[in-house]
């Protein structure tokens, strides 16, 4: 699994997933804030036009009030009204048909939500409301703050928010308050004031459609007193209201119309405006953050952004499964490379580095098949040459001796003998010299060494006895060529010197699935010395095998079957020698 994920299209896979996905989470964040950018800004102009509409609601309420209030104030019957203590019926029905007829006429009588109060400076009233009536005497009223400050500024128009009004209407709401003294005598005598008083829920008409959970409006009189606001926390004690006092002062420090602020990562805008053709102002407080969450459906953003990006992911995968799968092929190639298996040419495909990289690839095969086949015959020629040597290793005295003995049967006239020995002779040689295959079978090889026996029982004696058992199913099996017949001759010449009688046993048998033979004798054996001497090369001077020799033999055993095979020489001094060769039967056919 380790090697699965190490692998070129895994690394690719994962560094493009971790790319789109950065890319995806990067690009919807960029999106949301350049979205929010935008709405923010879309939202605080419209917060602009909407102090517009509300400037032209307000302006026109506010026009009206202040058009009623120079009414009454040049209005010679208020005066009347307000200050005459002593009246004919006639006269004072007359002067109360006047005052109703001046305010009659005032675009004030549209707004039937607005008590109007007249108090005179005696404590007087006239209330022109006749659904309600006033819980206050002329005395009390005269006495309340407003009024007061309308008597101390005779020239301003007094504007409050109170908490209640002064008429059983309105005496458990909160209300707007505005109030003006009636001057006479070019403004240098007060006959006494006009009392205009409106709900707050009732004003509020005028902006309250432009309001929403996300923006606020508050609306200030001419010395910066809230006077109306769509939230009533903003007329109390409490953080809110205090932020927005923090953010008029800020405003007028800075002589600026609009400010922002943050708190806990939410963004908040002050805006300010004043109304034309008067010291009122509405404020708007903005929270565009809390409107763009509640309008940007972020659930639909990251369900379409994943979307995208597992479609991509996948289009992705394809593309790169197809462009490194002739890779993948190739590596796999490469490594059955590695078994040997040199035919593993790959299909030229894919992108063109790969294709280049594969048409090397076989190109290199094929060289390299080409190069051990060389290798190979070289090898073999060289092997071939090396069991030439060793052919031509077998001792010139063995044949010269051999040659001698039948001359010497011949002169004795033993011809029988003297035919066997040829016989036996021509067919050692034939099998061994002319012979150019390199493995014969084991039939051939026991063959060649009856041959080799007969040749040295009838030269110097029967007193070595040669017995051969072979298993039936080992006879076909095939071996190097003259691979036994140098143990038979140390045997013969070293086993038994000066003429000792003795044994020489041969067994064949298949054994542990290897083909197992043995070569035995009773002879004197060897010292562990001897012994030693006999199986390091590095001593092959000092050589005990006549002919060929045990080195020879481990060598050629070696070179064909591998350094694990070789030749096992077991011997005690007076006790004999044995010698066990083995070979694979699966090299046998």
């Amino acid at each position: 699994m380790k090697n699965k994920w190490n692998t070129l299209f895994f690394k690719i896979i994962i560094v493009v997933l971790g790319a789109i996905l950065c890319l995806a989470a990067a690009l919807s964040m960029l999106n949301i804030k350049a979205s929010q950018d935008v709405f923010v800004e879309n939202f605080v102009e419209s917060q602009r036009k909407i102090f517009r509409q509300i400037d032209e609601n307000i302006y026109e309420f506010f026009q009206t009030v202040t058009s009623t209030t120079s009414a009454v104030c040049g209005s010679s019957a208020v005066w009347e009204y307000l200050n005459k203590e002593q009246w004919e019926a006639a006269d004072e029905f007359r002067n109360i048909l006047d005052v109703k007829k001046i305010l009659h006429q005032q675009p004030l009588a549209k707004y039937s939500d607005v008590s109007l109060i007249l108090v005179g400076k005696n404590g007087k009233t006239y209330n022109y409301n006749t659904t309600s009536r006033l819980i206050l005497s002329g005395k009390e009223l005269l006495e309340t703050e407003i009024i007061q400050l309308a008597y101390e500024t005779p020239e301003k128009l007094i504007c409050r928010y109170e908490n209640c009004g002064y008429t059983d209407v309105m005496k458990n709401d909160p209300v707007i308050m505005m109030a003006k003294a009636i001057t006479s005598n070019g403004g240098k005598n007060i006959e006494g004031v006009i009392l205009l008083t409106i709900k707050e829920k009732d004003f509020r008409n005028n902006y309250d459609v432009f309001t929403t959970n996300f923006n606020d409006i508050l609306i200030f009189n001419q010395d910066n007193e809230l006077i109306s606001s769509n939230q009533a926390e903003y007329f109390t004690v409490s953080s809110e209201a205090e932020k927005v006092r923090d953010a008029v002062e800020k405003m007028r420090d800075k002589k600026s119309l609009i400010i922002t602020t943050q708190e806990n990562g939410r963004l908040t805008v002050y805006l300010m405006q004043t109304f034309h053709n008067t010291n009122y102002r509405v404020m708007g407080i903005v929270r565009p953050d809390q409107a763009f969450e509640s309008v940007y459906d972020f659930r639909y953003i990251i369900e379409v952004t994943v979307a995208i990006t597992a479609v991509a992911i996948l289009i992705i995968f394809v593309l790169v499964r197809q462009q490194t799968k002739p890779l993948s092929k190739l590596v796999e190639n490469m490594r059955k490379v590695q078994d040997g298996r040199l035919d593993r040419l790959v299909k030229v495909e894919g992108t063109q580095e790969v294709r280049e990289l594969s048409v090397t690839y076989n190109a290199m095969l094929g060289e390299l098949d080409n190069y051990i086949q060389r290798l190979m015959q070289v090898e073999k020629s060289k092997r071939e040459a090396e069991i030439h040597s060793l052919q031509m290793q077998i001792n010139p005295h063995y044949i010269y001796n051999t040659l001698a003995s039948v001359k010497w049967l011949i002169w004795q006239g033993d011809k029988e003998k003297s035919v066997q020995v040829i016989d036996a002779f021509i067919q050692l040689l034939r099998n061994t010299i002319s012979n150019k295959n390199e493995f014969i079978t084991m039939k051939e090889e026991i063959e060649n060494l009856k041959n080799y026996v007969l040749i040295n029982q009838i030269r110097y004696g029967n007193q070595v006895n040669v017995e051969f058992y072979v298993m039936p199913d080992c006879e076909e099996k095939k071996v190097p060529k003259l691979i036994l017949q140098p143990f038979v001759e140390n045997a013969f010449f070293h086993a038994f010197p000066q003429g000792e009688k003795g044994t020489i046993s041969i067994f064949v048998r298949h054994s542990d699935n290897l083909l197992k033979v043995e070569i035995e004798d009773n002879g004197i054996g060897m010292s562990s010395e001897t012994l030693r001497d006999l199986l390091d090369k590095k001593n092959a001077s000092r050589e005990h095998f006549t002919g060929i020799g045990v080195n020879n033999v481990d060598d050629r055993m070696k070179l064909i079957y591998g350094e694990n095979y070789g030749i096992l020489v077991e011997s005690q001094e007076g006790r004999g020698t044995k010698i066990t060769v083995c070979f694979p039967l699966d090299e046998q056919d």
